[in-house]
């Protein structure tokens, strides 16, 4: 039902505008006209808001909230809380402007006639994340005198499919809503329905106002959700009692520009590849906790596909399920920027282990079993239409542990190995590859059977992935390789699986094969497979089987396949020096798959299926980064070898803030030299680096500045190993 509600207070503040025209910049996405679908507005296309602990896509009718859950197992999704924020102004605008802002964080709705303009930001503050903010500013445009009046209207929703709502409390100050989801994901790891508590504040019945001689007025709409009503209050009175308007909105710029500053890529001669970057980078951290935030520590549930602002039906956007696309596709890319946020994403799988050892001892078998889609609980929330992923497609539990490879490898973070479970979750995974593996007699090898891999269109499954068979020969050497610090001996049996475990290859071709039984020359895939052992595996091979294995599976895949696979074929052919072969596909990861005017990512080209995608962004950000960047991180070093060859109309690309063992590092490369400098280091690491080049080894210290022909291999690495 259409109402309005009660008036609160204004506050004044003197402000400078600008017209509305559209940005040239490289981090603002603007329209004068909003997506449409007919005649409404098209969701999927519209970008959202969130900062990993609550979320919305903008003028959608529902927030969503990291870890909140509805539905019985294979139904549970993310809980529809709904929207505080979707309400419009009634003015007869001359012009209007529909702004993302993506290095604040910020949407900008501005809205022009002329008596006023109105500027409405909405932002999920990355100080307290409970909070969604809109800052509403009114700016007079005809002469004083007159007093003005904005209406609003609203269809506020105080009811939910998924959560049991109840009005607790309305007063001029604030609403406040109270409720539990409807249904337990899992009676054996879910105690009871999860509670939720909304407070927001209510909108002034007779609209926003400009007094006869005002010249401006800013107004401030809170809502702030948690499962813990104190801290929702909290922080709510924190930004309508404690703080200005302006200080709220300026603290959360600030925050994100210390995002920005941690780490980014700048990019020279190309402003639309540099507008790709960016909003790819925003899509992701705004699912992701702050790197900076007053509000308590909390538990992090996972990065799904569709971002944590959708979700909200178990078909749509995969229930806001986590998959192997968190550690395989976005992961690598946070990590090498933003390490503390990888740890987060690591944290979630530990703190879900019960269910994976559950998950385990189900089918049989011991250590830890991830489940192929992951929600509150952790156990398996596969929908029954699709079986074949909960029974079979097993490498996420490889992937897992290869994300927590990566992890080391980057920071060498024993009190995560010993104090925080990372040592746990290394030997588990390990462990239950240790029971998964079978011995072949007549092959004299070891062989993980009934799988389904990466190419989903192998269903229901095949035999000896080779893709799977990798990533647990790499599970059980990490385990052995952190030995020395964890102190959890490995034994025999595994290690002899890791070293002998049979890989399907076509002698003749000189190809891996997918799984046994692959035919070469009349099968077609879904997406990328086999390739991902030259990378991120870089399992050993000859350049010749990398490049037969590029050569054969690259036509091999669906044309419609999903956008990240062809980042993964355009870094293998940029290895091998195929530039031509190696931009098309890298413009094929991105150009087709990119929605205007928000730069929002679908899944297929065809733009069904997930949206806010940001598997896609992690694999586009991967071949900037480890195409054309030529970075390789490797458990005991860190390796440059840029190519030299940069996409489209780049002459530069800049990597700032490289993050390797306590060290920062920026990355410079054009067509002919690149450069590290060493800009910084942790004040609590007193590790020492060395820099091996050709012949050349030396210490690495803060403020080196070293330059090489492109082309050069340069590694870095601790100067003492992680285990001496």
């Amino acid at each position: 039902m259409l109402f309005l509600l009660l008036i609160i207070p204004s506050i004044f503040i003197l402000v400078r505008t600008v017209s509305i025209e559209e940005s040239n910049s490289t981090t603002t996405f603007s329209t004068d006209k909003l997506p449409r679908n007919g005649p409404f507005l098209d969701f999927r296309l519209l970008p959202y808001i969130g900062n990993g602990h609550v979320a919305t896509v903008v003028y959608s009718d529902f927030i969503y909230m990291n870890g909140l859950y509805n539905g019985e197992n294979g139904t549970s999704h993310r809980a529809r809380i709904p929207s505080t924020l979707n309400w419009k102004f009634k003015i007869k605008s001359k012009s209007s402007l529909y702004t993302l802002n993506v290095s604040s964080g910020i949407f900008i709705e501005t809205l022009e006639n002329d008596e006023v303009r109105v500027e409405r930001r909405f932002f999920a503050s990355q100080e307290y994340t409970e909070l969604l903010v809109a800052h509403v500013l009114l700016i007079r445009k005809a002469p004083t005198g007159q007093k003005i009046v904005v209406p609003v209207k609203v269809h506020e929703h105080i009811t939910s499919i998924d959560i049991n709502l109840t009005v607790v409390t309305r007063n001029p100050q604030y609403v406040l809503l109270s409720g539990k989801t409807r249904e337990i994901e899992n009676h054996q790891f879910q105690a009871e329905t999860l509670p939720i508590f909304v407070y927001y504040t209510p909108l002034p019945m007779k609209g926003l106002e400009l007094d006869q001689e005002e010249t401006n007025r800013t107004y401030l709409f809170v809502t702030s959700i948690d499962n813990n009503q104190s801290i929702a209050k909290q922080s709510f009175d924190y930004a309508t009692i404690d703080q200005q308007p302006d200080d709220i909105l300026s603290s959360h710029i600030s925050r994100w520009n210390d995002v920005w500053s941690n780490g980014h890529i700048d990019i020279e001669g190309d402003n639309q590849l540099q507008r790709q970057i960016n909003s790819a980078f925003y899509y992701i951290l705004s699912s992701l906790p702050p790197l900076s935030t007053k509000s308590e520590s909390k538990q992090f549930y996972g990065l799904s596909p569709g971002t944590l602002s959708r979700g909200g039906h178990s078909g749509e956007d995969y229930g806001g399920h986590s998959f192997w696309d968190t550690e395989t596709w976005m992961f690598p890319s946070v990590l090498l920027f933003y390490p503390t946020l990888a740890k987060e994403i690591l944290s979630y799988r530990i703190a879900l282990r019960d269910s994976a050892a559950y998950n385990a001892r189900l089918f049989g078998y011991e250590g830890w079993r991830f489940p192929w889609e992951s929600a509150r609980t952790g156990v398996d929330v596969t929908p029954a239409c699709c079986p074949e992923g909960r029974l079979y497609e097993i490498h996420i539990t490889g992937d897992i542990a290869f994300a927590a490879r990566q992890y080391i490898s980057a920071t060498n973070d024993q009190n995560w190995l010993l104090n925080e479970l990372g040592g746990e979750l290394i030997y588990e995974t390990a462990r239950f590859w240790g029971s998964r593996a079978i011995y072949n007699n007549e092959r004299k090898q070891y062989e993980i059977l009934a799988v389904l891999p990466p190419d989903e269109d192998a269903y229901p499954f095949k035999n000896n992935s080779v893709y799977t068979n990798a990533i647990a020969s790499l599970s059980i050497q990490l385990a052995n390789y952190v030995s020395c610090i964890t102190n959890r001996t490995i034994p025999p049996k595994w290690l002899d699986i890791a070293s002998n475990l049979y890989f399907p290859f076509d002698n003749s071709t000189k190809t891996y094969l997918e799984y046994e039984g692959f035919n070469l020359k009349h099968t077609t895939i879904k997406q990328a497979d086999v390739v991902l052992l030259g990378f991120p595996l870089m399992w050993p091979m000859s350049d010749e089987v990398r490049q037969n294995d590029l050569l054969a599976y690259e036509p091999l895949t669906r044309a419609d396949g999903p956008a990240m696979t062809w980042s993964m074929y355009s870094i293998g052919f940029t290895e091998l020096g195929d530039y031509d072969k190696a931009d098309q596909l890298f413009r094929r990861s991105y150009e087709s798959y990119v929605r205007s005017p928000f730069n929002v990512w679908t899944e297929t080209q065809s733009g069904i299926g997930a949206v806010n995608f940001i598997t896609g962004v992690g694999g586009f950000l991967q071949a900037i980064l480890f195409g054309y960047g030529g970075i390789r991180l490797k458990l005991d070093r860190l390796e440059f070898k840029p190519y030299g060859h940069l996409p489209d109309q780049a002459t530069k690309f800049i990597f700032h803030g490289i993050k390797y063992q306590g060290f920062v590092l920026d990355l410079t490369i054009d067509n002919k030299i690149y450069e590290i400098f060493v800009s910084s280091q942790n004040n609590n690491n007193d590790i020492t680096l060395v820099c091996e080049y050709g012949e050349h080894r030396g210490l690495l210290k803060v403020n080196d500045r070293l330059s090489f022909p492109i082309g050069t291999q340069l590694i870095i690495r601790r100067s003492v190993a992680l285990c001496p």
